[in-house]
């Protein structure tokens, strides 16, 4: 038997590749003819760069890292990883993170993505013409204003003057006019791909601000404040452009990071799990699998919006696998995930436990949950035979 564990990390507790590792360790000690092969994944946001730098489908990577300036100015060493044949990957979390600065000292109205841009700006100076950009877990709500700035382009406002870099949230009410002539030049031979797992607009009640602005530290009076700004960038750029980015799905994400990509690079915003999963080769293991296990640290209604293990389900259904996922909590409509090209699911919690029990001995539970599934993918095939004779 052929098992693919294509595990998400359970976070705060273990990593994708410590989950992979707990499983197959789980499926073996029972079953020792079990061939297993180990795939950690992500959903395309943080933890990109540590997934595929730990992959052993990959070959030929190179770690780059540079100092760029995080999203509040401080100097932050940021890494970014280059394939073979001009491919680089950067994790947008690397250079302006929410998790680069502690939590009462967030304020997104302050935050910039000009980070970003310095990375990207590296890898277009290093001749690469493929770059895949992993969104999420950013701190930012600037419009991608401070990644354009460090790229070339330059932004005016009412009185003329040029809005000094790095701009950042704040400062996209005074935008009044842009100049992309300086744009790195690279940019037009480029194909530059996003991981964009929401599909939030930029603007209004469901947009970037409104959204996420919040869990990055705005409050109710900032939040107005940030989609006036956001509104003017919008209205501006989009007329100077002759681009409405708005109403595209994913223009919202990162605190509007998609809409500068959109603008700027004119990227394909594509599903993170699907890039993640093309950059593995998995659908060449997947292929030939006998079971997929799949999972992350909670499953509920949410999971099926661009959430890692449906998008595992979703390849596996393509050439009809099995798929068992495996999380820590079922939570408020798991089940729909059914729907979802996941075949059945299993909490790894054997008894009422605390959170912070289970996160403690997540390993060790994964392991037993996945002996316990073994046993009783056994006892199904001895059943079968005997109820056909």
């Amino acid at each position: 038997m052929k098992i693919v564990i294509a595990i998400d990390s359970f976070k705060g507790s273990c990593s994708a590749q410590q989950a992979c590792q707990a499983i197959a360790s789980g499926l073996t000690r029972y079953r020792h003819d079990i061939t297993t092969y180990q795939l950690p994944i992500a959903d395309g946001g943080e933890g990109l760069l540590q997934i595929l730098n730990e992959s052993p489908s990959l070959k030929g990577l190179i770690k780059h890292s540079l100092t760029v300036s995080g999203p509040y100015g401080q100097q932050v060493d940021a890494e970014y990883l280059m394939l073979d044949g001009g491919t680089a990957i950067i994790e947008m979390a690397q250079a302006c993170g929410l998790e680069l600065t502690p939590k009462e000292k967030r304020h997104s109205a302050k935050a910039s993505s000009y980070g970003l841009g310095q990375l990207v700006k590296q890898a277009l100076d290093q001749g690469c013409q493929h770059i895949i950009i992993g969104l999420g877990g950013s701190a930012t709500n600037d419009g991608g204003i401070g990644f354009a700035q460090a790229l070339g382009v330059q932004f005016f406002d009412r009185q003329h003057n040029l809005i000094p870099a790095p701009a950042c949230g704040e400062d996209l009410i005074r935008v009044n006019a842009v100049d992309i002539s300086q744009l790195h030049p690279a940019i037009s031979n480029t194909l530059f791909e996003a991981s964009c797992d929401v599909n939030n607009p930029l603007l209004g009640d469901n947009g970037a601000t409104r959204i996420y602005g919040p869990q990055k530290g705005a409050t109710a009076a900032q939040l107005d404040q940030l989609e006036a700004g956001m509104v003017n960038y919008h209205q501006v750029l989009s007329q100077i452009l002759n681009h409405s980015v708005n109403q595209i799905p994913g223009s919202g994400a990162a605190g509007g990071m998609g809409a500068a990509l959109l603008w700027f690079t004119q990227a394909q915003l594509r599903p993170g799990i699907e890039l993640v999963l093309e950059l593995l080769d998995a659908e060449k293991l997947i292929k030939d699998a006998d079971l997929i296990i799949t999972g992350e640290g909670k499953l509920d209604k949410q999971s099926s919006f661009g959430k890692a293990p449906v998008g595992v389900a979703t390849l596996a259904a393509t050439y009809n696998k099995p798929v068992i996922a495996l999380a820590g909590s079922l939570g408020e409509g798991a089940n729909l995930l059914y729907q979802n090209n996941i075949d059945a699911m299993w909490s790894i919690c054997p008894r009422p436990i605390s959170l912070e029990q289970a996160m403690q001995d997540v390993e060790v539970l994964l392991a037993d949950t996945a002996e316990a599934l073994i046993r009783t993918l056994n006892v199904g095939m001895r059943l079968i035979p005997h109820k056909c004779r």
